[in-house]
């Protein structure tokens, strides 16, 4: 089993939303899956998030 940083990208109608967990898997199958499965986990409970961090850039 090894520890693999997952990064998912979601591309939404207004902008794109990143995912990235710490997950132990045996294979990058096993931890695409182990991600996904947190992300799902983590929205149920979407209405408690802050954002933590940002980046504005004027175009």
């Amino acid at each position: 089993m090894a520890t693999y940083k997952v990064t998912l990208k979601a591309d939404l109608k207004h902008g794109a939303f990143y995912w990235v967990s710490t997950v132990d898997a045996d294979s990058e199958a096993e931890a695409m899956i182990a991600a996904e499965n947190l992300f799902m986990a983590e929205m149920e409970n979407a209405s408690d998030w802050n954002f933590s961090d940002s980046d504005i850039e004027i175009l």
